[in-house]
């Protein structure tokens, strides 16, 4: 018979329901509710304060991607550490996790912790400590600062990771399940093939076995707690390696089987390799992010279908979307009663779901609604080098930032809302292209718009299906405020599409007009009429002043929230938008209407 432990990732931001309430009291509501649904386990470590302290070199962003992970070493410092790390964080971090697992306490479920491992340290600590230098784990292409992870090779580290566990054990004792990814975001283990950038690490442990090295970083793991009357179950996964990746580990098999019951290396458990570790249902708003709170519960019932199929799996769900928390749990909670186990099974639980939420007679516009959606998340995944509206809407801050055609002449005042959180780690030419994308230059040229605007085309059309169904919806129901909020988060999400769709074709435009060389004519004679590429590269510039205006006229009429923005202007980061962005939007209208003019270095102007 399977075996399932039911781990949720509750929700650490209040829900539209629950907006009074605090967040610790959602944190509550959330577990309670997880644990009347069969969950023995809740992930306490998502939804904390950025480390801003670990963005310690100006101009280089690459902290960004793990100033959110809450490193064993760097939250729980041993002594040796601890003037090495921002002291003042680390407890409020811990504060805040030990606030959760007295939740829990009180509930009666048990603690996940799930972090990357081994993590980056300051490079004050390995220039008091070279000996214990590792691996060096940050990408060169986004980084302006080589940044290294300790080795787990020399014992003086594994006693570190040692004292470290044994303060968390002690500070959180509900935390049984760690799950860590490595090689990925500051982290890695010495002389894996996936290392960004590229095999590397000390010299002395190059021919150390990969199985010796693993087994002997979580078998401290399992000793530290055993030593502490604790049995903790790690999982140690790897970053799934994409087409251009080589994978962390050759053969996790060879190692699974040098490893303690309990400790795992990419699902694989100890010491006879059978398959039992995390598999994860959700985890938010999926391709849509940083859109929140637009259902997806075809693409959450197929993966609990596939978790079910695998014999001795642990099936972690995941409802992190707060603003989705409540539907997440239906969503769960009718897989359970129905038990689908083929797609005949599935449509018939949706359609139950669809009943239970919309009623019998309105189910059908539901289930579209639905599929709508699943169909525009699966269409726009076809783009993703790292969720689009992520990597280029964010870290790329296509969401706020002007189409210009001379960007390297926009002042920095111009520039100060929006090139600090740009995620470059070159130089301003780099910066000042739109489709540079760390240094993936996936959209680029005249190709990739094409193929990016047809893509787009069909994401939007199925897009304003669904919104047209929500209004539909809303105009029948008994709560309309529901559906309102549903067809503000599609348009929104409509926006960011529309957005990402204008920039790649505009970079495309831009990029094959200056590369002709043309000279535009200063004394047009009468009659001259506007080239087709002018038309176009103003027409996108236009639409875009348009649509920045429609999402910031969203986000200031909406009474829930419709994007994941920071709390505070000052938590405004690399990965996440500020709150506020309506501000930035019409700084953005601004300064391209400040900027027309400029296109007459481009083109002849018409004179008809």
């Amino acid at each position: 018979m399977n075996t399932y432990w039911l781990t949720f990732l509750a929700c650490m931001a209040v829900a539209p329901s629950c907006r009074a309430a605090s967040p610790l009291e959602a944190f509550e509501r959330n577990a309670a509710r997880a644990k009347q649904l069969g969950a023995t386990h809740v992930v306490i470590t998502e939804d904390i304060p950025p480390a801003l302290w670990e963005m310690d070199v100006p101009g280089d962003p690459y902290p960004a991607w793990y100033m959110y992970h809450p490193g064993l070493l760097k939250i729980f410092p041993p002594a040796a550490l601890e003037k090495y790390v921002d002291k003042d964080y680390a407890e409020r971090v811990a504060a805040l996790l030990q606030a959760r697992c007295e939740v829990l306490r009180r509930v009666g479920l048990k603690a996940a912790y799930t972090a990357n491992e081994p993590h980056v340290l300051p490079e004050a600590f390995f220039a008091d400590h070279p000996e214990l230098r590792g691996p060096r784990v940050d990408h060169a292409n986004r980084s302006r600062t080589p940044r290294f992870a300790p080795c787990v090779d020399q014992p003086a580290t594994l006693a570190l990771y040692r004292e470290a566990l044994q303060k968390l054990l002690k500070r959180l004792p509900e935390v049984e399940v760690f799950s860590f990814t490595t090689t990925d975001a500051g982290s890695g283990l010495c002389w894996t093939p996936a290392l960004y950038p590229g095999l590397n690490g000390p010299s002395w442990c190059r021919r150390r076995p990969m199985e010796d090295r693993v087994a002997g970083f979580l078998t401290l793991l399992n000793d530290a707690a055993v030593q502490m009357g604790r049995r903790i179950s790690v999982d140690l996964v790897e970053i799934a390696p994409r087409q251009w990746m080589l994978p962390t580990f050759d053969h996790p098999e060879l190692i699974a089987r040098k490893l303690p019951a309990g400790m795992a290396v990419n699902h694989l458990e100890g010491p006879d390799g059978h398959r039992v570790a995390t598999r994860r249902f959700g985890g938010g708003a999926g391709e849509f992010a940083p859109v929140v709170g637009v259902p997806r519960p075809i693409a959450a019932m197929r993966a609990l279908m596939a978790g079910g199929r695998t014999p001795s799996a642990r099936l972690v769900v995941s409802v992190g979307d707060a603003a989705g928390a409540d539907f997440n749990f239906k969503v769960l909670e009718a897989f359970q009663k129905a038990g689908p186990r083929n797609e005949v099974d599935l449509w018939t639980a949706l359609y139950g779901l669809a009943s239970q939420i919309a009623g019998k007679e309105k189910a059908d516009d539901l289930l579209s609604l639905w599929m709508a959606t699943d169909e525009a998340e699966r269409t726009l995944a076809t783009l993703n080098f790292g969720p689009m509206l992520t990597m280029g809407g964010i870290l790329g801050r296509w969401v706020n930032r002007p189409l210009v055609p001379f960007p390297e002449t926009l002042t920095q005042a111009e520039k100060s809302y929006y090139r600090p959180f740009l995620f470059q780690a070159k130089g301003e030419e780099q910066a000042d292209d739109l489709v540079d994308i760390q240094a993936m230059r996936m959209y680029e040229g005249w190709g990739a718009r094409l193929l990016v605007e047809n893509i787009l085309e069909k994401v939007t059309g199925s897009l304003i299906r669904a919104e047209v169904i929500a209004s539909r919806l809303r105009e029948s129901s008994s709560s309309p405020a529901e559906w309102e909020l549903l067809g503000q988060r599609l348009a929104t999400l409509q926006c960011l599409v529309r957005s990402a769709g204008d920039i790649v074709q505009y970079q495309a435009q831009l990029d094959r007009v200056k590369g002709l060389g043309g000279k535009p004519d200063p004394n047009p004679v009468l009659g001259a009429q506007s080239g087709w590429d002018r038309t176009d590269l103003m027409r996108l510039a236009r639409n875009e002043i348009d649509n920045a205006m429609r999402l910031r006229q969203l986000l200031l009429s909406a009474k829930a929230p419709l994007l994941d923005l920071a709390p505070a202007p000052a938590e405004e980061t690399i990965r996440r938008l500020g709150p506020d962005l309506p501000a930035q939007l019409k700084r953005k209208m601004d300064v391209m209407n400040a900027h027309w003019e400029d296109y007459k270095r481009l083109f002849t102007t018409p004179n008809p």
